[in-house]
């Protein structure tokens, strides 16, 4: 039994690699892309912009699915729709079947992380989970460090069908290891799916609600958009023609800077994973302190002198931005913490949503305004780039200031609820800043004994004592 759960999170987390991958295997083939279904700026960014929309779509559906379901069956779904999305995006070579290739990918993508998270609560004690979690990224980053610099090697050298076809096949194959039937979790509730209920319209609705009335899920929505949306824009399709044709890097050096991406994000997640299991009172001052970093970086490649960086500071930004995935992690822990096991992964969906919403926001933004300044074409000018990145600074403001708001709401309702007696994650102290004070905190504090007292006196325990608000 001590083997059992790493083979079974290594199977899920194979999943992950794959979906990862094919997820960003646009990020290098854009323009071969464009070039091959003579397409512009505009258009390309619709197709990440569909991917990712049905992906953010279907997230609250697939926590909810995962929750009635289980992990096994939608990975096993995950693998075959995945697989046949990319052998149709290998054999079309008009806009309109490959759009609908992107689509069913973004379909099969959003399957998968939520999927191995399941797996991860239910075969590893609690305290493992965020450190599992980093793992499950750092395998993802393994999926995305093959979709540079060796997909853009396969591209040249065996062209566009082949490619795409041994992505779609090797998904193909692998569900093969999905088929035998699910083993019982040991950490999964005995009265789990019970607790779920039916999968019906009503109580779907009130466990997605419940989930976002929390002030913590608010905030996780928005740690996972200033974080990760703008980054991941970057990488899964922008960065690649604005080292090439904004900056005039040859591709095997925009090839590496984007391999520097990951292997940056693979390096953050080492040092931010086991800092956020450790100390969970520093998880949003990380996540802020990346988002400032992230922003600093936008800034830079947009106004310095000339919009050309030195190469080395190019290679730092590029660095800085891939921090934003690793500190994305946070809204997850989010989810998990504030939320009963029967409905992690429909919070874990939702803050999903955060990022990948700003993703496609991003998306269609960007090729708006490089379509806008250049006028449309395959190939787009420096000066574009720069006016489309203000999307990023944009994006990145706008959600800090959300992230901050939340962050305070959630603090107040943890020290709240800490002085009233109930059980919260963990404990905090009070500052300055925030929305209560030590004198509100005694009232509720004392109206909380006087309901205990109460109890007591009146021997009924049946009796429930107010909830002050």
């Amino acid at each position: 039994m001590t083997g059992l759960p790493w083979v079974i999170w290594g199977v899920g987390a194979g999943v992950y690699f794959l979906a990862v991958f094919n997820r960003t295997s646009l990020g290098v083939a854009g323009p071969m892309a464009a070039d091959r279904l003579h397409v512009g700026a505009a258009a390309l960014g619709t197709f990440v912009v569909l991917q990712l929309a049905v992906y953010a779509v279907m997230q609250i559906p697939t926590g909810i699915l995962v929750d009635r379901y289980g992990a096994r069956r939608m990975l096993l779904a995950a693998t075959l729709v995945m697989g046949t999305a990319q052998l149709l995006f290998a054999v079309v070579d008009s806009y309109v079947p490959a759009l609908l290739a992107r689509g069913l990918l973004g379909m099969g993508d959003a399957m998968t992380y939520i999927s191995v998270l399941r797996l991860v609560a239910g075969w590893f004690p609690a305290r493992r989970y965020p450190t599992q979690a980093v793992f499950t990224g750092l395998v993802g980053m393994a999926g995305n460090v093959v979709a540079t610099v060796p997909l853009t090697g396969m591209l040249h050298g065996w062209g566009w069908g082949p490619t795409f076809a041994l992505a779609g096949g090797l998904s193909l194959a692998y569900s093969v290891l999905l088929l035998r039937p699910a083993t019982a979790a040991p950490f999964r509730e005995r009265d789990e799916r019970a607790a779920a209920g039916p999968v019906q319209g009503a109580r779907v609705w009130t466990e997605v609600k419940l989930a976002w009335q929390l002030p913590s899920g608010r905030l996780g929505f928005w740690v996972h958009l200033t974080t990760m949306a703008c980054p991941t824009t970057f990488g899964v399709l922008w960065g690649y023609p604005y080292l090439t044709q904004g900056l005039g890097y040859a591709p095997s050096t925009a090839a590496g800077m984007l391999l520097a991406f990951v292997l940056g994000g693979v390096a953050a997640s080492l040092v931010i994973g086991p800092t956020v299991a450790r100390r969970p009172v520093v998880r949003i001052p990380i996540a802020v302190s990346v988002s400032l970093l992230c922003l600093v970086g936008w800034i830079t490649l947009i106004a310095w002198p000339g919009g050309r960086p030195p190469t080395a500071l190019v290679v730092a930004v590029v660095i800085a931005l891939s921090i934003g995935g690793p500190a994305s992690s946070v809204g997850f822990l989010l989810a998990r913490d504030y939320n009963p096991r029967h409905r992690i992964s429909t919070a874990t969906g939702l803050v999903n949503v955060g990022g990948f919403a700003g993703a496609v926001l991003s998306v269609y933004l960007v090729g708006q305004i490089l379509d806008l300044v250049d006028g449309g074409g395959d190939t787009h000018s420096l000066a574009a780039f720069r006016w489309a990145f203000g999307v990023f600074v944009v994006v990145t403001v706008l959600g800090l200031l959300r992230l901050l708001t939340w962050w305070r709401r959630t603090r107040a309702a943890v020290l709240l609820a800490d002085a009233r007696g109930e059980s919260v994650p963990f404990s905090i102290s009070p500052h300055r800043g925030d929305l209560v004070d030590e004198e509100m905190l005694a009232v509720e504090a004392a109206a909380a004994e006087r309901d205990r007292r109460l109890v007591e006196d009146m021997g009924d325990p049946l009796w429930v004592p107010r909830v002050p608000r």
